[in-house]
């Protein structure tokens, strides 16, 4: 008795799997809006990570805190900086994120609400929480009403699907609601 396959029971298994796929595949849609959400998020995650290990504190400049790291958005694209100096991609080392648009990559329009539905500019300080508003030309490091206070959502949309970034304040933890 021989302990081993045949060529037919090979073959039989390859069709099976092969028909198994092509069932699957076409099944697994992408979200481009969806995709835009993460990536997004994925920035500005990067954005706080950068404000809590990046020192700005400086006892010899009083504007220190001008150079805190944020996220400016102007229109559908945005761009990661702290000063006039921009993030640099973590994938791409050669690359700035600078100017990334999210209607051409995801075909997604931005729209703000709850606390930052009046700003475009999120900062973050050294604890990683939410600064709302433009940081580069206040006189003081925490202007009164600055640190966000309610939940900032940050809506992506191609016209037919919608996906929220919801940053929390205090902690600013952030999140793709569902």
């Amino acid at each position: 008795m021989k302990k081993a396959f045949t060529m037919l029971e090979l073959v039989f298994v390859i069709v099976v799997v092969g028909i198994l796929a092509a069932i699957i595949i076409p099944n697994t849609r992408t979200n481009p809006v969806r995709e835009g959400a993460v990536a997004l998020l994925s920035h500005i995650r990067y954005a706080q990570h950068l404000a809590m290990v990046d020192d700005k504190f400086d006892a010899a400049n009083p504007l220190w805190f001008r150079d805190r790291w944020q996220i400016r958005f102007s229109g559908s694209s945005y761009s990661i900086q702290s000063g006039n100096t921009f993030a640099v991609d973590p994938q791409n080392r050669a690359a700035n994120l600078e100017n990334i648009d999210l209607a051409e990559q995801y075909s997604s329009s931005v729209t703000f609400g709850g606390a930052c539905a009046t700003d475009e500019i999120i900062s973050f300080d050294h604890l990683g929480r939410p600064i709302l508003g433009e940081s580069n030309t206040t006189a003081e490091a925490y202007v009164s009403g600055q640190l966000m206070t309610t939940d900032c959502n940050i809506t992506l949309s191609d016209g037919s699907q919608n996906a929220v970034i919801q940053i929390r304040p205090e902690t600013g933890y952030m999140s793709i609601l569902p």
